[in-house]
This record gives structure tokens, C-alpha cells and sequence, in this order.
């Protein structure tokens, strides 16, 4: 839900959601802070005099009148806005070499500062260890001047959500007699750069002067936001380079100091001739390996006080957009009528109430993108059904198959078993009808020869 308010100093007209009652705010208008009334308190000045705003107070617009003596959109405004791109690829976005240049100068001055109290230890880990520290400090400055500048821009978006952007004053309803007066309006609110919300308003009223059709605005809308985020995520590659990158600056940093440290000691023992030399030799290995853990040490800290605000300030605008879409859909898509049936809200129902028609065209609008994909990957999954299905349909055959020859496997088997109990069977008869009868063995003496061969 937004309230309609009244800045007490300069007299315009602000949009706040209502989550952000009883909080304080910078004015767009006159850059002054302002109290945002609490739900109690709009009840109260509701019901106060008109004079309240005179007195300091701050005047809630309740009134939603249609006024039908709404200024025209003039052909420079309107000029103006056709000709503009109301881009936001830089809304978001810092610029390296601007950042890189504050980056720099606040190393320097940190050296600088740091310089006279380089007798103290802590301040060892910045002196005295070789160039990484060097390259590890510049990195983290660099990262912090993109989150400042990145930060002082989002400071500016959160004041241009404030602006009333859509009136209800020139007219409840957008329709394509009003677009102009619409347009006129925003060509003259004071917005500081390029905003998210100035740029989704003005794209969806041209879109919608365009296409002519409620549905589409929606769908074209929907697409703007995802736009919104990636510019809003994309912002922050260079920042996690940098939180990849000095780690990485740590561990060169150790791997330097100890392959130092490591090659000192093999010099020193090789032109050591007493016990002291060698000593000396392991007390520079063991400043070499102190060198290294050191950058590390630094390194990693600096990683994270980078990561910790860079993961705060994404979140932060991150429900930016998500704001934005909120507007939106609050302000901007209620009161698009295009004189289709179901194309929006009608007169008679206001804001109290939503067209199931215009539900439905939505959610058509919706889903029609995502058609032809959903189709596709229908088609897809009923050609893998059918391939399973085949695969199936071969091993049920060959499931069945293989049942056949293993009956007929077992068949011979029994067959064969059959002729083995038959064959046996035979044996014992054969060897019970012996074990009946008595076998006689009788010796038959040989015949004797005579002489030369002869027969006696």
C-alpha cells in the first residue's frame, strides 16, 4: 500500500509505501530530510484542517478526483521524452578508471598516514614485505571507492522512489488519451541521473502506447525487471574479481617468502664453516617464513572486510528492484486500460477491486512465453517415453525367449534322466538274475606234446 504525502517545506507531493511510516527520508524535491507519519497519525491528520500544512504538518493526500482540467503534455516535453533512451546500463554501474583513480589516491594517502608509525609492529604487515602488500591494499581501496560511488547512486534511486510519478490527480485510469500527460509530468520531476523507476514507468507507457494492449505491457514489464537485476548483479563483477583476486595476491605472497627464505638457507650452508653461521642462516628462514604468513594474514583480511559490505550493498538493491516492481504493479498496471474487454480495470471498480479478466489475459500473456519451450520438452519427454517403451518391449521378448529354451532345456534334461533310471534299472535286473544263479568255474587241464611236435 502507498501513501500520498505533502513535504512540509517545499510543498510537493511524495509516494512512500506504507512499510516505511514513522521513518525519516530525504525529500527528491527540496533535499530535505522529512518524518514519514505513522498509520496512526495519518488517521489523526486525516481528520485535521487543511491548515495543518501551513503549521509544519504533513498533509496526507486522500483525495483521488479525477480532474478533467489536467495540464496537457507540451510538444517539448513530450519531445523530450521520445528522444531520450532512459537507459539504465549505467544507473549501476561505476566507472573503472573514476574508481581506479580514488582507489590510488587513498592508497597513497593511507601510506602516507601510516608512514610515521612504521616503528610499531602491526604496521610491519603493510612495510617491509616486498610488493604484495602493496598490490593487496590498492585492490581493497579500489573495491571500496566502487562500493561508495555505487552506494552514493543507490542512496539516489531510494530518493527517486519517493517521486509521484503517476498522479491520480491527471487521471485514475492510463489510457491512451493520458499517456502525454503522464509523460509531461515525469519530463519534469528532479531526478538525479538515471532511476530504475523513472525508466520501468516510462518504458511501460511507451510500450503500452505502442502495442496498444494491457497484456503485453505486463509480459514486457516482467522482462525490464530481469534486465534490472542482471545490470544490478553485473555491477558487481569487477568488486568479486577483486575479492577473488587477494587471496591469490596471499598466497604469492607465501609462496615468494618461502621460496626466499628456502633458497637464503642453501647459500648460508654453503659457505658456512661454524655452528653461529648456520644459526643466522636459520634465523633469516625463519623471518622469510614469518614474511609470507604475513601477506597471507593481511590478504585474507582485507578479503573480508571487502566481502561483507559488497554482499550488503548487493542486497540492498536488490530489494531496490524488488520495489520497483511493486510500484509498478500498484500504480502503474492497475490503471492501464486499453479498451479491450478484460484489458483493465474498469471505471466502476477503481482500486478496490481486479478484473478477473484482466487475470486472465495476464496469466495468458505469462505463459505464452514460456509455449513453445514447455512443447518442446513435451515432444521431448514423449520421444524418450517411446524409446523406453521399445526398450521394454525387447527385453519382455527376449525375457521370453529365454523362458522357451529353458523348458526346452529341461525337457531333454528329463529325457535324459529318463533313459539314465531305464538303463539302471536294466543294470540291477541283469545283476539280481546273476546274484540267483551259481557260476561254476572248472580248470580244463592243457594237452601235452611229444616229441618233434607230436601228439602223445
Amino acid at each position: 500500500m502507498y501513501l500520498q504525502i505533502l513535504c512540509p517545506s517545499c510543498g510537493n507531493k511524495l509516494t512512500v509505501r506504507e512499510e516505511l511510516s514513522g521513518r525519516k527520508c530525504g525529500c527528491p524535491h527540496c533535499k530535505k530530510t522529512i518524518q514519514i507519519p505513522t498509520l496512526a497519525g495519518r488517521e489523526n491528520q486525516q481528520s485535521s484542517q487543511p491548515s495543518a500544512a501551513e503549521q509544519g504538518g504533513i498533509q496526507i493526500d486522500t483525495k483521488r478526483k479525477r480532474t478533467s482540467s489536467a495540464t496537457s503534455a507540451s510538444g517539448a516535453s513530450a519531445n523530450k521524452l521520445k528522444g531520450s533512451s532512459h537507459s539504465v546500463e549505467d544507473s549501476t554501474n561505476v566507472g573503472m578508471v573514476l574508481s581506479g583513480l580514488i582507489g590510488a589516491g587513498t592508497t597513497l594517502l593511507f601510506y602516507g598516514i601510516l608512514f610515521p608509525l612504521h616503528q610499531f609492529k602491526w604496521t610491519e604487515l603493510f612495510w617491509n614485505r616486498g610488493w604484495v602488500p602493496y598490490v593487496t591494499v590498492l585492490l581493497t581501496f579500489w573495491s571500496f571507492s566502487i562500493l561508495f560511488l555505487k552506494w552514493r547512486k543507490l542512496k539516489l534511486q531510494r530518493r527517486a522512489m519517493l517521486l509521484d510519478g503517476l498522479p491520480m490527480e491527471l487521471s485514475e485510469e492510463i489510457t491512451f488519451e493520458t499517456l502525454d500527460r503522464f509523460l509531461a509530468h515525469i519530463a519534469k520531476l528532479p531526478v538525479d541521473g538515471q532511476s530504475f523507476l523513472i525508466n520501468r514507468v516510462v518504458r511501460g507507457i511507451e510500450h503500452f502506447r505502442v502495442r496498444k494492449s494491457t497484456s503485453e505491457t505486463v509480459t514486457m514489464l516482467g522482462s525490464q525487471s530481469d534486465i534490472d537485476a542482471n545490470n544490478v548483479l553485473g555491477s558487481y563483477t569487477l568488486v568479486k574479481v577483486f575479492i577473488w583476486a587477494l587471496p591469490i595476491m596471499g598466497f604469492i605472497g607465501t609462496v615468494i617468502g618461502v621460496s626466499t627464505a628456502i633458497a637464503g638457507l642453501a647459500g648460508s650452508l654453503e659457505n658456512a664453516s661454524d655452528v653461529s653461521a648456520i644459526k643466522g642462516a636459520l634465523n633469516n628462514v625463519f623471518a622469510g617464513l614469518g614474511t609470507a604468513f604475513d601477506t597471507t594474514l593481511l590478504a585474507l583480511v582485507l578479503s573480508l572486510m571487502v566481502k561483507v559490505p559488497c554482499s550488503a550493498l548487493q542486497k540492498s538493491e536488490e530489494d531496490l528492484i524488488t520495489w520497483v516492481d511493486e510500484y509498478c504493479n500498484e500504480n502503474l498496471l492497475k490503471r492501464l486500460n486499453d479498451r479491450r474487454e478484460g484489458g483493465a480495470q474498469r471505471g466502476g471498480m477503481g482500486t478496490s477491486g481486479v478484473d478477473p479478466n484482466v487475470i486472465r489475459d495476464v496469466f495468458s500473456a505469462a505463459m505464452s512465453v514460456y509455449h513453445d519451450q514447455w512443447n518442446k520438452q513435451v515432444t521431448e519427454m514423449n520421444q524418450a517415453s517411446r524409446e523406453l517403451q521399445k526398450s521394454f518391449t525387447a527385453i519382455s521378448a527376449n525375457t521370453s525367449k529365454l523362458q522357451i529354451e529353458s523348458l526346452q532345456s529341461g525337457k531333454a534334461l528329463q529325457k535324459h534322466f529318463s533313459g539314465l533310471e531305464r538303463g539302471l534299472a536294466e543294470l540291477s535286473g541283469v545283476l539280481e538274475k546273476l546274484g540267483a544263479q551259481q557260476v561254476v568255474v572248472q580248470q580244463v587241464p592243457a594237452k601235452q606234446r611229444g616229441w618233434f611236435g607230436g601228439r602223445r
